[in-house]
């Protein structure tokens, strides 16, 4: 499971969910105007194009011409950008690259235009028209005030949250700036300013070019955020009609709590609460193996999601990590994984106590080294009534561990016989923490998650081991394998730790909901 302690470590950088904010009753927007929707009449700061390719697919470029380079998202090299004097109306830059590289050489020759620069752009011989638009250098505090939860009248939801930085291997693995997720699709893209109110949406994960879509934030008189705006297209006029052309901003509230565990460690945690009829759902959110902390940006995501189900979520720095006391071990011995379960049991008892949740009502969620936590906790404590387990393994950790040394955790790419892997785990004795015996033991309904192309756990060996569970009588369990879905769960081709910058949605939110509304967990209003 190296690649998710590693994944899990970057997502864990930011910091806490937004104070609550008060929903609209009417709004005052500005009318849409012509596209384009951002202009500059000098070539400065950031530009945004996407060439097309012969294959049909699309380069993200970015120039700066402050500091004369250009960049492929989600690459992180710059290469040094020559820009030629301008000849009359004429804007002329060259970009020279090596053998090997992306290119060898880009020439650009085009203009300035109505605050836009197009042209055409010969990526090694191949010419395509292009247009770079400007983006806008947007005040961090302003990015702050956007973050929340939208919901159009339709009930899609939407999730806007502040990227931290992480890089690895040459690549960004998230957005410089605000992340716009939706529920309802899965889709999760970079917002790209186009001014102080609005953005384009990106078209991938962390690549941004072809632009497909447009938000303006909308805000009340004294600056807060309370709404947005949706367009289908970068460049249209009218608003989306598939889901209402405004979204209000939902209220929730968050406060920093503290639980105690069997052993006298404290934890600090963050408890992030909906402003819906009381009593709700809850849960408690368990890290993997990795130092997580309460306010990580998986944190929020996942926040935001249950507040848009009208459920609170309980997150906590991990023992020995941030605020909280003990120490920290990433091992996936029986004694850690066990002390890490006496924490999930602290949280579950301590929401419990909680007047606004509905004792009978609380669950626990997590992923990855959580699948082995998570059924010891819930079969230690009658508060916890039911839980979620996301590509974790119902095998030993001799077996995932055999796993992840033969697809190297999806580091990178390596050659094996997949059907092979899979008989070898079969006649494996389990061997460390095995979660089978427990699981057979549990009463409450448990939902696990997979992607068929995770590369950290076997999801199809996960799987048999659980239907052979569910077929000795335990219908109290489900679980979904999704298709092309990596240990993350986003959507992935192979499930490689480089695919992710590229990942175009998260594949689980629909799946979840389904199974939330049938065990009778939400509270929409």
């Amino acid at each position: 499971m190296r690649t998710i302690y590693i994944l899990a470590i970057l997502i864990c950088l930011l910091t806490a969910c937004a104070a609550p904010i008060a929903s609209p009753t009417s709004i005052t927007t500005s009318p849409p105007t012509e596209a384009p929707f951002a202009s500059r009449e000098t070539l400065t700061g950031e530009w945004l194009g996407g060439f097309t390719k012969s294959d049909g697919s699309v380069a993200s470029l970015s120039l700066n011409f402050d500091e004369a380079n250009l960049t492929i998202e989600p690459q992180t090299k710059p290469w040094p950008l020559t820009i030629a004097p301008q000849d009359d109306e004429n804007i002329h830059f060259t970009v020279t690259g090596k053998t090997g590289e992306d290119f060898e050489q880009i020439d650009f020759t085009g203009s300035l235009s109505n605050g836009i620069l197009t042209g055409d752009l010969n990526w090694d011989g191949q010419t395509s028209s292009i247009t770079f638009n400007p983006i806008y250098a947007i005040d961090s505090a302003l990015l702050e005030n956007y973050t929340g939860v939208y919901r159009f009248e339709s009930g899609r939801a939407l999730s806007v949250i502040q990227s931290p930085n992480f890089e690895a291997n040459g690549l960004s693995f998230f957005h410089q700036g605000l992340t716009i997720t939706d529920f309802e699709s899965g889709d999760s893209r970079g917002l790209y300013p186009l001014d102080d109110f609005t953005f384009a949406i990106g078209a991938l994960r962390v690549v941004g070019a072809p632009l497909s879509g447009r938000v303006q934030f909308i805000s009340d008189d004294p600056g807060q955020a309370i709404g947005l705006m949706w367009w289908d297209k970068f460049d249209g006029i009218t608003p989306s009609a598939e889901s209402g052309q405004y979204a209000a901003r939902v209220n929730y509230s968050t406060e920093d709590v503290a639980f105690t565990s069997a052993d006298g460690a404290v934890m600090a945690g963050l408890l992030t609460s909906p402003e819906t009829s009381q009593p709700y759902s809850a849960f408690m959110m368990l890290h993997g193996s990795e130092p997580g902390v309460k306010d990580g940006f998986g944190q929020q995501v996942l926040a935001h999601y249950m507040i848009s189900q009208g459920i609170a979520l309980l997150t906590y720095d991990k023992r020995g990590v941030g605020d909280s006391e003990g120490g920290y071990s990433e091992s996936a011995n029986a004694s850690n994984i066990n002390l890490i379960a006496s924490d999930a049991v602290a949280g579950a008892d301590y929401l419990s106590t909680r007047p606004e949740i509905d004792p009978a009502k609380i669950g626990l969620i997590g992923g990855s080294q959580a699948g082995w936590v998570i059924p010891i906790a819930a079969a230690q404590s009658d508060k916890v009534s039911f839980f979620v387990i996301n590509s974790g393994p119902v095998i030993s950790f001799a077996q995932e561990d055999r796993y992840s040394s033969v697809t190297n955790d999806g580091d990178s790419a390596t050659t094996y016989d997949a059907e092979k892997l899979d008989q070898t785990l079969r006649e494996m004795q389990p061997s460390g923490v095995d979660p089978i015996p427990v699981i057979a033991e549990l009463t409450q309904p448990g939902l696990w998650l997979w992607g068929s192309v995770d590369k950290s756990v076997p999801a199809k060996v996960s799987a048999e081991n659980l239907q052979a569970i569910i077929d000795s009588g335990k219908s109290n369990f489900s679980y979904v394998i999704l298709p092309n879905g990596d240990h993350n769960l986003n959507e992935s081709a192979h499930g490689y730790f480089a695919e992710i910058p590229y990942a175009p949605r998260v594949l689980y939110f629909s799946k979840l909901t389904e199974w939330l509304e049938q065990n009778n967990l939400t509270q929409k209003e």
